[in-house]
């Protein structure tokens, strides 16, 4: 559990959907093609119950999913420009690392 990167996302430690404060697991934003390290290294993830992390996983067009992608992308690229890197570098570099844009 100390492995992780503290969610960059995330605060409070209840479920980033529902709000309930029991039975969480981590969600990393930004899964798939080898992606999840990634997001566990840059802190994009979130906590989610047991029952919305199931439904969002068993359901790939889940409206939230899509939602927490972008936010993940929003979340990294705020991250690169309190760094002092300018917008579009900060942009390219979300692109190199994942592979797209989610919004």
């Amino acid at each position: 559990m100390s492995d992780y990167t503290p969610s960059k996302i995330q605060k409070d430690t209840q479920c980033f959907i529902c709000h309930a404060p029991y039975n969480l697991a981590r969600h990393h934003v930004i899964h798939g093609r080898g992606l999840r390290k990634l997001a566990e290294e840059d802190g994009l993830w979130v906590w989610l119950c047991v029952k919305c992390h199931a439904d969002l996983h068993d359901r790939p067009e889940h409206p939230h999913d899509d939602e927490l992608k972008a936010l993940g992308q929003r979340t990294y690229i705020k991250i690169q420009r309190e760094k002092g890197i300018g917008e579009n570098i900060a942009k390219d570099l979300f692109r190199e690392r994942y592979g797209r844009f989610y919004d």
